[in-house]
């Protein structure tokens, strides 16, 4: 269009000048991009450049191997057109000795990206800490490290959030809990190992996950890597309830399954993204199973969390494990408590290729 107007040199003039305002305005905040330089500040999700609270991105554990279209069509896409609302992660875990990382690294995340997902990997392993501290599993870490570093190496901004250990500070199905110190350790070590390995700093974000709750001598605190270690600060929050399979058995209020680790993770890592790394309900109560009383958590939940400081990231475990925390299976069940709470605004979703720039 400009093309075809005669323009007169102060016309020029004044179309350059306000192109130039324009385009300052528009150029991405360096504290919103992670840098490479070692004297830099390390990088996080969103620095507080505004009193404008960031926007919320959803994420969804899968049951099914989230490198399969067929899955990814049945526990993601559907989900998102269920809910009306585009989920931004896939959470998939990952054993640190996985016996072929360059299909599971490099072959499911990108079938994830090709969907518009970008993945959130709890990296796991059947080992304690003071064995991963120690080296005993380098060659394994290594080998995830390269496919990492070679799927990155694709460009356009590619990324993935990685928790490695996650809630070690409970001892659950995890070998590695309760030892604070070779956890700091090793948390180091596989950092270091992604490094060696090529992996540029901003194409990964490096995520501490504990469990909310914790024995006293375990609060997460003392599990902390530090903040030039740590882009993401999380923590896992389940409603049990009445649950069956749960040893301790009260239903809880929902603000009240948060709020208290959202202020010590502000207090402890000031900053920093929150978020939550895993969360779900049951539907039990005292009486037995309600549909109703798990879709009126699940609301409440996501309502408080909407306006929670800090909080930018929620990962639903959609999976029946030990209870009945799925939203949205096969058998037919649809929580739409959920549903209808994550029409709120603060809720919304980055594309694999603009989540860099977050």
């Amino acid at each position: 269009m400009l093309k075809l107007i005669e323009r007169s040199p102060l016309l020029t003039f004044l179309l350059v000048l306000g192109a130039s305002i324009y385009g300052m305005q528009n150029i991405p905040l360096a504290a919103r991009g992670r840098q490479v330089q070692p004297a830099l500040p390390r990088p996080t999700l969103s620095q507080n450049v505004s009193a404008a609270k960031p926007p919320i991105l959803l994420g969804i554990y899968t049951k099914g191997y989230a490198g399969d279209q067929r899955v990814i069509d049945r526990e993601l896409r559907q989900i998102d057109a269920w809910a009306g609302k585009r989920h931004t992660f896939a959470g998939i875990f990952m054993n640190m000795e996985d016996n072929n990382p360059a299909f599971n690294i490099g072959g499911r995340l990108e079938k994830l990206r090709q969907n518009g997902y970008t993945a959130f990997i709890n990296l796991d392993t059947t080992r304690t800490a003071a064995q991963v501290a120690k080296g005993d599993i380098d060659n394994s870490l290594r080998k995830i490290a390269r496919a990492y570093a070679d799927w990155v190496s694709k460009g356009e901004g590619r990324i993935a959030y990685i928790a490695p250990m996650q809630e070690m500070n409970i001892l659950g199905d995890e070998t590695y809990g309760k030892d604070p110190v070779n956890f700091k350790l090793a948390y180091e070590r596989i950092e270091r190992i992604f490094a060696e390995a090529g992996v540029p700093r901003n194409a990964v974000r490096w995520v501490f996950a504990p469990n909310g709750w914790s024995e006293e001598a375990h609060k997460f605190e003392n599990y902390y890597p530090g903040s030039d270690k740590v882009d993401v600060v999380a923590f896992s929050a389940y409603n049990w309830g009445y649950c069956p399979r749960s040893d301790w058995k009260n239903w809880g209020n929902a603000a009240d399954a948060f709020k208290p680790y959202i202020e010590r993770m502000q207090k402890m890592a000031p900053g920093k993204p929150i978020f939550i790394a895993q969360t779900a309900s049951t539907s039990y109560n005292k009486t037995g199973a309600n549909s109703s009383d798990k879709d009126k958590w699940l609301k409440d939940a996501y309502t408080y969390l909407a306006s929670a400081p800090g909080v930018q990231g929620i990962m639903y475990f959609n999976i029946d494990k030990e209870c009945d925390w799925a939203l949205y299976n096969d058998n037919g069940n649809r929580a739409d408590g959920y549903k209808n709470a994550v029409t709120n605004p603060a809720f919304t979703y980055v594309s694999p290729t603009e989540i860099n720039r977050q």
